[in-house]
């Protein structure tokens, strides 16, 4: 009986990979289905593949199936289909008109970077990536495609290995493709594709710009590369809780620079800032606390505060270190015996203090310590000195203040005894200790000029040491000078000036047979310097 139409022929090929021997050709699973004819009892199916005539005679494959449908391996490449049915005589019918159709390859499997992933990088610009995927049984080549979604990076490449090693610019989306073929032209059966993002480096951390006043009218920082925006807090400590209080925050803000509102209160604030970016994970968080001037902010009151800053005192902690140079004048006089001296040498005196202020209150206190020295006739005498002072000060004018000290101070002196009738001279020490008074006036000429006019008063009371043993009998040693001031920076200021200095100590001479003393004689030492002063005043 002969098969009058064929209704329908469906091809499906169903995507199966199958695991042969090495040396097998790689085989795929497909399936047929076709409409049933009526009154077939079996059916014969005829394939051909379809080759160049360089490749000789196609080969032609026969099966039978009971059904209208058939499942078998086949290799990839095109191939013609016929098929016809047996009735229940077993008697065919006519072959259907032949059909073409392709066994293509597998979809490749993509492996490397994994869907959706975000891929960490510790560089900046650039970071080499191995993408991978599957091997596809029967493909010679495969085509790779690579697409940044800025359309910056694109690639396109015919390759023989199932990986590709290629750099990609970082902090950016990508979208990559892989399709397999052979060299007949056939093609896998879909273009398998991933999405994938490439994350830079950490982004470095803004550099907060400290303000230089407390009139503060803009907070400002440095943009690190690669940053578009910011998360910005502001916060001011709270006296009453001693806690930070949020006075505004902001998000994604994009400026390099924050107006800082002349409505909020003074005291002690706090910028936290942090960097942000595209595909880039955020930078740390800075933070820069500063001091904020209560009250009048004004640009006159500004200027006026500004003027002041050549003769403010350093906070805190801070340091001192002078070098004064003189011709000192040395005079003497001892009755016991009978010594009248009187010279001129070359020396100075250096000097090394420590002292502590703050904002908060007008009281501190300066510690010093001096070494003098002076050469005569190839002899170098050296003596010292030592003091430690309350501090007061106190505003006078828009420009000037006043520092008060009070302290006690230790203090030594040569005493040069010579021979009137041998010329022949010997050194002793006097040493003492007593109450020092002093006061200094600061004026402010620029914001980096300054000037000093200085004055101190040594009263000596009470002997340490003297070359007889007998008490000391009160002398009063001064100083006066002025000094100009120069503010390097905010730590560090700079002064040099004149200072005259005259050191005098006394002592009750014992009157002898053996002597020229008389009730009521002092031995007594004197040193006068007009010094050429240097000083330097840095905080720590």
């Amino acid at each position: 009986m002969m098969i009058k139409s064929l209704v329908l022929l469906t091809f499906l090929a169903i995507y199966f990979g199958t695991s042969v021997a090495w040396s097998a050709p790689y085989r795929r699973l497909v399936n047929f289905e076709w409409e049933e004819i009526e009154g077939a009892k079996s059916y014969e199916i005829e394939l051909k593949q379809v080759k160049d005539a360089k490749e000789g005679e196609p080969k032609v494959y026969n099966f039978k199936a009971t059904s209208a449908v058939w499942n078998g391996h086949l290799s990839p490449g095109k191939y013609m289909m016929r098929l016809r049915s047996r009735d229940y005589r077993n008697v065919p019918g006519d072959w259907s008109t032949p059909s073409e159709f392709n066994v293509g390859l597998d979809t490749p499997v993509l492996k490397y970077p994994g869907a959706k992933v975000k891929l960490a990088s510790q560089e900046q610009k650039e970071m080499e990536l191995d993408f991978q995927w599957d091997k596809v049984g029967g493909a010679d080549t495969y085509h790779f495609e690579l697409l940044s979604e800025d359309g910056k990076t694109k690639l396109s490449e015919d390759i023989k290995d199932n990986h590709f090693k290629v750099k990609v610019p970082v902090a950016s989306h990508y979208t990559w493709k892989v399709s397999a073929a052979t060299n007949e032209g056939l093609n896998s059966d879909a273009v398998s594709v991933g999405q994938f993002s490439v994350m830079g480096k950490p982004l470095e951390a803004p550099k907060i710009n400290r303000p230089e006043t407390e009139f503060v009218r803009e907070l400002k920082w440095t943009r690190p590369d690669y940053v578009n925006s910011y998360d910005i807090y502001v916060l001011r400590f709270n006296p009453e809780t001693k806690k930070w209080d949020k006075i505004q925050a902001f998000e994604d803000y994009k400026e390099d620079s924050l107006p800082f509102d002349a409505a909020w209160d003074g005291g002690r604030y706090q910028l936290m800032i942090r960097g942000k970016s595209d595909l880039r994970p955020h930078s740390p968080t800075v933070k820069e606390t500063f001091a904020v001037r209560s009250g009048d902010r004004s640009p006159s009151a500004e200027y006026t505060a500004l003027v002041r800053t050549s003769i403010e005192r350093t906070t805190g902690w801070y340091g001192m270190a002078s070098y004064l140079i003189t011709d000192m004048k040395y005079a003497g006089a001892n009755p016991e015996k009978n010594s009248a001296v009187a010279y001129d040498a070359m020396g100075g005196t250096g000097r090394l203090g420590l002292g502590w202020s703050s904002p908060k209150t007008p009281w501190g206190f300066l510690s010093i310590v001096d070494l003098s020295g002076f050469t005569f006739k190839g002899t170098t005498r050296t003596f010292a000195a030592a003091e430690l002072n309350a501090v007061y000060r106190q505003r006078a004018g828009d420009r000037g203040e006043l520092r008060y000290q009070a302290g006690a101070f230790y203090k030594e002196l040569p005493e040069t005894i010579g021979d009137p009738f041998t010329g022949a001279s010997e050194d002793q020490m006097i040493s003492s200790v007593g109450p020092h008074v002093g006061a200094e006036y600061w004026y402010s000429i620029t914001p980096k000029f300054g000037l000093q006019l200085n004055a101190h008063l040594y009263m000596s009371v009470m002997k340490i040491s003297t070359p007889n043993g007998e008490p000391i009998s009160p002398s009063l040693s001064t100083q006066f000078g002025f000094m100009g001031s120069y503010r390097f920076t905010r730590k560090f200021t700079g002064l040099v000036g004149y200072t005259r200095r005259e050191d005098k100590m006394s002592y009750k001479a014992v009157p002898s047979s053996s002597n020229f003393a008389s009730d009521g004689d002092v031995n007594e030492s004197t040193i006068v310097g007009n010094y050429l002063n240097f000083l330097a005043e840095w905080s720590f």
